[in-house]
């Protein structure tokens, strides 16, 4: 079994699916969309959206099932 670093597996923010703060559903949906396009394919399929700041720190994470969630009514 290969030994990996935290390094060789992360992703740049700047790759990432990202949103601020004040984002509404669709405007996440639509980065994740993006970003699944723009990015290689070959290595990880992006599945969550984070949620930056005035600062661009990441303050939140919305997961596929959060995204669910806020479709289903009740």
């Amino acid at each position: 079994m290969k030994n990996y670093t935290v390094k060789e597996l992360m992703i740049p923010l700047s790759e990432y699916a990202t949103v601020t703060v004040g984002a509404n559903l669709y405007e996440a949906v639509w980065a994740l969309e993006k970003a699944q396009a723009d990015f290689d394919h070959t290595r990880y399929r992006h599945r969550a959206i984070l949620v930056l700041d005035e600062k661009k720190n990441v303050v939140g994470k919305m997961s596929q099932l959060d995204v669910l969630r806020a479709l289903e009514p009740k």
